[in-house]
């Protein structure tokens, strides 16, 4: 069974839902080849993420994305919540829009997913390369400059 649900709990930035979820739906498809997900992804306001991130990763102050893990027997289950107040920053940063940004977490997100980890300078390397290479296909088949708007 498949189910993806996006949802936008903060109100700084318009963020596309409905694109979202689209552009999500085809990442999992077509980049990642999944044919079994259960996946969450919530937007959340600075305040709220780093209530989350300081209750359940001991860090102060809020962060670009959480994933939490929940998988087991080949399903990939999981979490993501993402801050697009942090990732403007970001967004400004590398000079590109929110929606490149946004759509950079969800590819992010789902490697961590699939066993990826940044926690080390090697392993954050590799992670980085196949975060570009998915970025690039995914930018190729679907408008992620449309994703959010600010």
């Amino acid at each position: 069974m498949n189910q993806l649900a996006v949802r936008n709990r903060q109100r700084t930035f318009r963020i596309a839902s409905r694109k979202y979820k689209t552009m999500a739906s085809l990442a999992l498809k077509q980049l990642f080849g999944l044919q079994q997900y259960q996946l969450s992804v919530s937007f959340l306001s600075a305040k709220s993420m780093a209530a989350i991130n300081e209750s359940h990763l001991q860090h102060q102050g809020p962060t670009d994305i959480i994933t939490f893990d929940y998988s087991d027997s080949g399903t990939l289950d999981g979490e993501l919540l993402i801050c697009p107040e942090v990732a403007v920053g970001y967004a400004t940063r590398y000079q590109v829009t929110l929606g490149h940004e946004l759509a950079r977490y969800f590819i992010h997100g789902i490697l961590h997913l699939q066993g990826y980890d940044d926690l080390h300078p090697a392993d954050r390397k590799l992670m980085k390369r196949e975060e570009n290479r998915l970025l690039q296909h995914l930018s190729a088949l679907y408008p992620i400059n449309s994703l959010a708007h600010g």
